[in-house]
């Protein structure tokens, strides 16, 4: 399978609200690192946090616009994470993911993002 592939049904996992099938790509110690919240370590945290982050959002849609293989082990990827901030607006958010791989499982994944609009009272600036 395509790197690019497993990037896109990792996406379509969490678009799926399917926490289980997006952590079954992780190593069962893989670390997962989103903005600038604290590392988690191994598949269930990840799949436990992943379910968390998805039930906070109405919805969510990633729109894949970049996987680049760096190297052997690492990919660079460039999202477009669509979803409504609590009032309903719509939101596009940039998102900026570097995963790194031990053969076909993910060892390291860092999500480089900012979600608080999605995530912000109604009626609080942004």
């Amino acid at each position: 399978m395509s790197r690019e592939r497993m990037v896109r049904e990792m996406c379509a996992a969490v678009d799926a609200g399917d926490a289980g099938s997006f952590a079954s790509w992780f190593a069962d110690d893989a670390t997962y690192v989103f903005a600038n919240n604290e590392p988690l370590t191994g598949r269930a945290a990840i799949a436990e946090a992943t379910a968390g982050a998805a039930g906070a959002l109405p919805w969510v849609r990633h729109v894949v616009e970049q996987v680049a293989e760096v190297g052997e082990d690492q990919l660079f990827c460039r999202f477009t994470i669509e979803t409504a901030a609590p009032d309903g607006t719509p939101l596009a958010l940039p998102c900026v993911t570097v995963i790194r791989l031990a053969g076909d499982r993910v060892t390291d994944y860092r999500v480089h993002m900012d979600i608080t609009p999605a995530l912000a009272p109604v009626g609080a600036p942004s």
